[in-house]
């Protein structure tokens, strides 16, 4: 079980999210679920949601695609929407589609690409099955993710900055990880930069040190209602 998100920021800059929490039978492991494939013509962030062989055929997969076109010189800027989509296709006809458990099978993908010629903002897709799709300010998929949205959808804003984004993403996996099983043991997030393609980490400890520092959700709402609300007069009568 896994929720993923991204983020743009108002630079043109996106944030990629995971938690690490990798369940099995009778077990847990956390584990870094953003993929990173680079290759000559720039670079892609992967963060998957679903059965983890799935996803780790998927993640396989796509790097032997995205690695051969590269080495074939096939204008990747162009065409990695298509070399993605093929292999998103042939993961769902070989293990997914027309199983009896078809629905615990499905997978989810969020992914940003960068490219080093000609230079642009990184491009976001979200997945639906075999179908890429752009992600516009914000995204999330995965167990959890209808909470997610809820925040994101009320915090979020066109401004936001990087340190901003990382804040934001840290207040919302933290509240999701405390109401939805299947989401914790830590957070990754890798931002990958609009203006020269970097690639900055930010490991899950200093996630949780942010965490930790971030205002307590309940506090925050009590403080907000608690003799700020104005009763209106009719319904002060009711009760007199």
């Amino acid at each position: 079980m896994t929720l993923i998100a991204s983020f743009r920021c108002s630079d043109g800059g996106v944030l990629l999210c995971a938690d690490r929490e990798q369940s099995q039978q009778f077990a847990k492991r956390s584990v870094d679920k953003i993929f990173e494939l680079r290759c000559n013509q720039g670079m892609f962030l992967i963060a998957g949601a679903g059965r983890a062989s799935i996803v780790d055929n998927t993640f396989a997969r796509l790097e032997i695609a995205v690695k051969t076109a590269d080495s074939n010189n096939v204008n990747l800027f162009d065409r990695h929407q298509d070399v993605i989509g093929t292999v998103l296709h042939e993961i769902h006809e070989e293990f997914i589609w027309g199983k009896h458990d078809e629905y615990a099978r499905a997978i989810r993908l969020i992914i940003a690409a960068s490219f080093a010629s000609p230079h642009s903002i990184p491009f976001v897709y979200g997945t639906d099955e075999e179908i890429l799709y752009p992600q516009q300010l914000y995204g999330c998929a995965g167990v959890g993710q209808d909470l997610a949205y809820y925040f994101a959808d009320k915090l979020y804003n066109e401004h936001l900055s990087g340190e901003g984004a990382v804040l934001l993403a840290a207040f919302i996996f933290r509240e999701v990880s405390h109401s939805v099983a299947g989401v914790g043991l830590g957070t990754d997030m890798k931002f990958l930069a609009a203006k020269d393609s970097r690639r900055v980490r930010i490991p899950p400890n200093k996630v949780q040190e942010l965490e930790s520092g971030i205002p307590d959700i309940e506090r925050a709402i009590a403080d907000a209602w608690n003799g700020k609300i104005i009763v209106p007069e009719w319904l002060t009568v009711l009760f007199t």
